[in-house]
């Protein structure tokens, strides 16, 4: 057992100091009061230290998400709250992974993400491209309209005209693709985690555990 939970702990750094005791605590408990002394008790009664701890790494991650804002210190700013859910969504696929009985449709799931990922990729750099398109046309043509509105001061307000039309659909885009990025994500969590609900089979451990 000693062994087995040596392993375990390995594998939850990315937990909180009172997570991780938390948990360890827990499964030491059990493994103590159900008697599983041996390493290969403890495997067949949890699964192997990795499959256990991805297990707990995605329910944590999952229960941060579910939780009040009040309790969400790690997520002050979209950035980081987009930053947890990619996490968690990867968390997510490890731990379907994981499981023998789901590693087939777990990559399977695995692929499906891929492709949405690389085609809103895709989107996303045909869009920032032509941001960045529309930024160097406003640049240039606010250039050209500076030097030649001396010369010619209709034709300068033309340029400069359009500089600004040009600046004006740049700052519009900015935010579309910020949105888009953030709805791509919140889509594919909430799909995670609801694929994540149906294939988790919870150990007794598991389900002592929810009852406390």
């Amino acid at each position: 057992m000693d062994k087995y939970m040596q392993e375990f702990k390995s594998y939850l750094n990315q937990l909180s100091d009172h997570e991780f005791s938390e948990v360890v605590d827990f499964y030491m408990e059990y493994l103590q009061d159900g008697g599983f002394e041996t390493y290969e008790a403890c495997v067949a009664e949890l699964g192997t230290p990795k499959q256990l701890a991805r297990k707990v790494l995605a329910d944590y991650s999952i229960r941060l998400l579910d939780a009040p804002e009040k309790e969400k210190a790690t997520m002050r700013s979209r950035v980081q709250q987009s930053t947890t859910q990619v996490h968690t969504i990867w968390l997510i696929v490890l731990a379907i992974l994981s499981t023998p009985l789901t590693i087939p449709l777990g990559i399977a799931v695995l692929a499906t993400l891929f492709a949405v990922f690389v085609a809103g990729a895709a989107i996303v750099f045909s869009i920032v491209v032509t941001i960045i398109a529309l930024l160097f046309a406003a640049v240039v043509v606010l250039g050209i309209g500076i030097a030649i509105i001396g010369q010619s001061l209709s034709t300068g307000l033309f340029y400069i005209g359009g500089a600004i039309a040009s600046l004006g659909l740049f700052l519009i885009c900015v935010p579309v693709i910020n949105w888009f990025i953030r709805g791509v994500i919140h889509v594919t969590l909430s799909f995670s985690q609801w694929l994540y609900s149906k294939l988790n089979r919870k150990n007794r451990a598991e389900e002592r555990r929810d009852q406390k």
